[in-house]
């Protein structure tokens, strides 16, 4: 099996729009089970892994428009986790949604990096 050869910060930013969503999914499992709640509630997590899964894909494709899309992307879900930190009520859900913030700041600054610039760009970077 040929290894994907990309810079570590290239595989991290990959890891983060599709592990984020995922350990989202997996949090929202407990009212689920417990609670007796509808699946409504993957709606967003949903969305989140679908959006980071195109830009995931377009990191490897070396698209230019994956970079472009990711800070979007990472805005806007940052923005969602803060909002949901503040809301939140249960600790968990706070100790979620703030990693949750950190994650897409930090998948935010490495879609500004030069080894993502490079890897999408090549020598023109």
């Amino acid at each position: 099996m040929k290894s994907w050869q990309a810079p570590v910060e290239v595989k991290v930013v990959a890891a983060l729009m599709v592990g984020l969503p995922v350990a989202w999914a997996l949090l929202d499992l407990i009212p689920v089970i417990g609670a007796g709640s509808g699946l409504e509630i993957f709606r967003i997590p949903a969305l989140a892994l679908i959006l980071g899964g195109v830009v995931t894909t377009g990191l490897v494709l070396k698209l230019g428009s994956a970079r472009i899309g990711g800070l979007i992307i990472s805005v806007v879900f940052a923005l969602l986790h803060a909002f949901l930190l503040l809301g939140a009520a249960l600790w968990w859900n706070k100790l979620f949604s703030g990693l949750s913030f950190a994650g897409y700041g930090y998948a935010f600054v490495l879609f500004n990096s030069m080894p993502l610039k490079r890897h999408i760009l090549g020598v023109r970077a």
